[in-house]
């Protein structure tokens, strides 16, 4: 807590000094046992020598409903304690809950700002609804059917989605949750790798869903695939099992014995196989645009980006890349009859495809509502709008055009709407290769040249595309709440996870005389109730 209470003023201070506004995003998390509520709070911003920072400032405790009302008043006591008022605040990004909306509201109320222009949604949970909706969504616009046949139809896609491919091999992947099932599976891994070469022989456990993480569903799919010949052998193994009990329960006069339904199936056959393939397909794009909108700066390699990945720039782009190519896979379908014969695809997968769509344009409208996404598009130097409208005033040379290294599908897609190899004079003012510049230093460049236009690009290319800062410092919490430690006060809990943060963002921790200041053990036990702890529940902070 000393460490704490010694580095929170120069985190005060470097947030004073940021050339940006500061924007914020915030979530709310709770204990496996569900009886602590924190509220995680990131500060987005620009600090004095040009440096993007993404900072964790406070983890407090959340007590009662987790209302909008209850999440603003706790924010508003956040900012007020790190001097952050209606001058210097810049926008909040927040996953789309609504008590995130009540929570916005109440806040611009008490700092005199406009809600829907400071309220903006993260990316990647935007991306997952949109996943979910491809999955289980629900709209009576994606079906390509009269009116009188809706109800029919709807009913057939939700028996197909309960027994369906799908269905049953996230049954099967659901069922490996114990030691011995895990051994099994085991097993029929290492027999499957057999033929493999030595160094190929990789043992790997299945990847379970799960609907609030994001790509799950699409990552546990392309596990299953690639571990095809041992999901088979091991679903095979219970059936075979369920179809001898059931055998001889019948023969005995006796009841069937429980079993999973999957288990009194066929299993999945080639055909099953190749639509969780064709699924893999059409959520591989939501998974390569999650990865781009949370990568901060990097690409979906991990490797530098020059700015453009994470930044609130990318969100247009990325969203017109998942519209376009929905759009274009269901007009691949438009031609196709379903009843022609039995052998026609099925259309589970357009009816999917159009519900996605749907999803993804909603949120796109919302867009409107904020400014910010547009202002950061237009002024980040890579894209082409930007490009394009300078080179209406701007007659120089273009550069000699590089070899465009072929990354991915969205990396494409979108770098179509950027270029990267053109340059112009630097007499101009503008800077060459600017691909390589991260557009925050290149605007910092320019605050002398053209001071209002620059503390505006400055401010709203700070703003991170998603929110998943906040999931960060959730995860990271993982080896604080461990059994050993599970006495750990909230308040104590939050300033070890800030202290490490802040360390790491090259804040001074200083010497252990500095740290430790006069105060006492006392006075410490009395501000933040440190010996205060619950012995009950010992497990609840396991996650």
């Amino acid at each position: 807590m000393r460490r704490f209470d010694f580095m929170l003023p120069q985190v005060v201070i470097d947030l004073s000094k940021a050339l940006s506004k500061i924007h914020i995003s915030f979530d709310g998390w709770t204990t496996k046992g569900g009886k602590r509520g924190f509220l995680g709070v990131v500060a987005h911003y620009v600090n004095s020598a040009g440096d993007l920072i993404d900072l964790p400032i406070a983890l407090p405790q959340l007590t009662g409903a987790h209302t909008g009302e209850k999440m603003a008043e706790v924010v508003s006591k956040t900012l007020q304690q790190f001097g952050i008022n209606s001058r210097t605040i810049g926008y909040f990004m927040l996953d789309n809950a609504t008590n995130n909306d009540t929570a916005v509201l109440s806040i611009a109320q008490q700092m005199g700002l406009i809600a829907a222009h400071r309220r903006l949604r993260c990316g990647a949970h935007t991306l997952n609804l949109v996943g979910q909706a491809l999955l289980w969504g629900s709209n009576n616009n994606a079906y390509d059917n009269d009116r009188s046949e809706l109800a029919v139809k709807s009913e057939l896609l939700r028996n197909w989605r309960e027994n369906g491919p799908l269905s049953v091999l996230l049954s099967v992947i659901n069922y490996i949750r114990t030691p011995q099932q895990l051994e099994l599976f085991e097993k029929f891994q290492r027999i499957a790798n057999a033929e493999l070469l030595a160094d190929q022989r990789e043992v790997l456990a299945p990847v379970k869903p799960v609907v609030t993480r994001w790509n799950s569903y699409c990552s546990a799919f392309e596990r299953a695939v690639k571990l095809q010949p041992a999901v088979n052998a091991y679903a095979h193994h219970h059936i075979c099992r369920v179809r001898d009990e059931d055998t001889y329960a019948i023969s005995r006069g006796n009841k069937l014995p429980e079993a999973a339904d999957w288990m009194r199936s066929g299993g999945l056959t080639a055909a099953d196989w190749a639509v969780v393939t064709e699924y893999i397909d059409v959520l591989k794009p939501l998974k390569s645009a999650t990865k781009r909108l949370e990568g901060r700066g990097k690409d979906t390699e991990g490797r530098v980006g020059g700015g453009l990945y994470g930044a609130i720039a990318e969100v247009i782009p990325v969203f017109e890349y998942i519209l376009t190519f929905y759009e274009q896979r269901v007009e691949a379908y438009k031609a196709v009859d379903y009843n022609a014969h039995d052998e026609a695809p099925k259309d589970h997968l357009a009816i999917n495809l159009r519900a996605a769509w749907a999803k993804a344009s909603d949120y796109y409208n919302k867009l409107n509502l904020s400014p910010a996404y547009y202002a950061a598009t237009l002024l980040h130097p890579r894209y082409k709008t930007y490009c394009e409208l300078w080179a209406e005033y701007n007659t120089s040379l273009r550069a000699v055009r590089r070899p465009r290294v072929v990354s991915n599908e969205i990396d494409d897609a979108i770098d179509a709407l950027t270029d990267p190899d053109s340059a112009v004079a630097a007499n101009d003012g503008y800077i060459d290769d600017y691909a390589a510049v991260h557009p925050i230093k290149y605007w910092v460049g320019l605050r002398d040249r053209y001071p209002s236009l620059a503390q505006m690009a400055i401010d709203v290319l700070s703003i991170p595309a998603s929110s998943c800062e906040c999931e960060r410092m959730f995860s990271e919490l993982g080896d604080l709440l461990e059994p050993r430690r599970r006495q750990i006060s909230p308040q104590l809990l939050a300033a070890i996870q800030c202290v490490r943060r802040w360390h790491r963002a090259g804040f001074n921790q200083g010497d252990d005389s500095a740290a430790m200041g006069t105060i006492t053990d006392a006075d410490i036990d009395a501000i933040y109730q440190l010996c205060d702890w619950d012995h009950e529940n010992e497990n609840e902070y396991l996650v």
